[in-house]
């Protein structure tokens, strides 16, 4: 038996989240963190959905989107606070802000391509 992926996570989080509902780009970005944060061991403390939905939130930061990202249907459904997400999201962010680019040599080639909207080329600023 294995536990679901923080990829599953997201893929349930985008169905019930207005910021990526209909947004490629922002979902094809917040799995781009994921894999990014899937590097860093030290985040393994944290569960599989919260790597999800932080990765999510950096998201929509750094494409600047309107709505609240994580409202009272997200809190609601997954049961996990926006309160209780700011230590993940800030962990997160601040291991795809500052890893070594050389160990995102394989992740920037794959979401480089058209296929994932080459989202590799949005800069990390959340």
């Amino acid at each position: 038996m294995q536990a679901p992926s923080p990829y599953r996570f997201l893929e349930r989080f985008k169905k019930l989240s207005p910021t990526v509902l209909n947004d490629d780009q922002a979902f094809y970005f917040s799995q781009y963190l994921i894999e990014i944060a899937l590097l860093d061991a030290s985040l393994l403390k944290y569960r599989a959905s919260e790597i999800a939905a932080a990765s999510l939130i950096l998201a929509s930061r750094a494409l600047k989107k309107p709505t609240q990202t994580w409202n009272r249907e997200m809190e609601r459904t997954s049961g996990i606070t926006e309160e209780s997400l700011r230590p993940v999201v800030e962990d997160v962010r601040s291991f795809v802000v500052e890893v070594n680019p050389k160990f995102l040599t394989t992740l920037k080639y794959k979401f480089s391509k058209a296929e994932f909207m080459e989202v590799a080329s949005i800069p990390f600023k959340f």
